[in-house]
C-alpha cells in the first residue's frame, strides 16, 4: 500500500468507457486495502450517461449512444469544457456514509464557485447537485461498491449547453443547467478552475499531501504493481 492517504490523478482527456473500466478496477483495489483513495480528474469527449434511475423518456434523440452505469441519478452529459471528478473512497475507513460524502464534496464544489463571486448550495429540493439559484453548475453522481465509491461530479465550466438539449438532465429541462462560463459571463481557465477544486476537494478530506499523478498509464502501474 502506497503511504499516502489520497491519490489525485489530473489525467487530462479520457475516453468514458477507458476510465469507467479503469474505476471499476480501482474500486476492487480499493476494497481489498491494496490502494488508498483516488480521485480521477479528467475530460471526456462528448459522451451521455444514464445512471440507475433510468427513465428512457429522458433520452430525447433516439439515435445517441448512452452508456448505462451504476451511478445515482438518470441521464446526464460530459464533454469538453466540463471538469469531471471521481471518486474512489473508501468509506469504511473514512468512517463516513454515502451522505456525508455527498455533504462534503458538495461544500469543496461551493467553497470553489465562491473563489470566482458565485454563490452556491448544495442540493435543491431534494435534488443532489450544486445549484446556482434554481440552475444547476455541477452534477453529482456516486456508486458504492463493496466499502467503496465509484463515479463522482461534472462540474460545467465552460461547456457547450446546448449538449443538454438533447436529453432532461436527470429528469428536467436542459434549461436548468448553468456553467461558470454562463454565470460569470467569460470563459474560465479550466486548468485553474481544476486546481482550486482539487485543493478544496483535499482540505475537506483532511489529506494534507496527496500524491498527485498526471497519467493514466501511472494508475495502471499501481494497479499491477499490487498484482491487481
Amino acid at each position: 500500500m502506497i503511504a499516502n492517504d489520497l491519490i489525485i490523478a489530473d489525467i487530462g482527456y479520457g475516453e468514458y468507457k477507458e476510465v469507467l473500466e479503469l474505476q471499476r478496477s480501482l474500486n476492487r483495489a480499493r476494497n481489498q486495502d491494496a490502494i488508498p483513495d483516488v480521485l480521477i480528474a479528467v475530460s471526456h469527449p462528448h459522451v451521455y450517461t444514464m445512471g440507475i434511475h433510468r427513465n428512457p423518456d429522458e433520452i430525447l434523440d433516439p439515435n445517441l449512444e448512452v452508456f448505462q452505469v451504476e451511478r445515482g441519478g438518470s441521464a446526464t452529459y460530459h464533454g469538453p469544457g466540463q471538469i469531471v471528478i471521481y471518486f474512489i473512497i473508501n468509506l469504511r475507513d473514512r468512517q463516513m456514509n454515502i451522505r456525508d460524502l455527498i455533504i462534503t464534496i458538495e461544500g469543496a464544489i461551493s467553497h470553489t464557485l465562491k473563489h470566482y463571486g458565485i454563490s452556491s448550495e448544495g442540493r435543491l429540493h431534494g435534488e443532489t447537485g450544486v445549484w446556482v439559484g434554481n440552475r444547476k453548475i455541477c452534477s453529482v453522481g456516486l456508486a458504492i461498491n463493496g466499502f467503496s465509491t465509484l463515479h463522482g461530479i461534472a462540474l460545467n465550466v465552460n461547456t457547450d449547453m446546448a449538449r443538454f438539449d438533447v436529453i432532461m438532465p436527470c429528469g428536467m429541462t436542459s434549461e436548468i443547467m448553468t456553467s461558470l462560463q454562463r454565470e460569470t459571463g467569460s470563459i474560465q481557465d479550466e486548468k485553474e478552475v481544476k486546481m482550486i477544486l482539487l485543493k478544496s476537494l483535499s482540505e475537506s478530506l483532511k489529506v494534507q499531501e496527496p500524491l498527485t499523478l498526471n497519467k493514466i498509464e501511472e494508475l495502471r502501474e499501481i494497479l499491477m504493481g499490487n498484482g491487481l
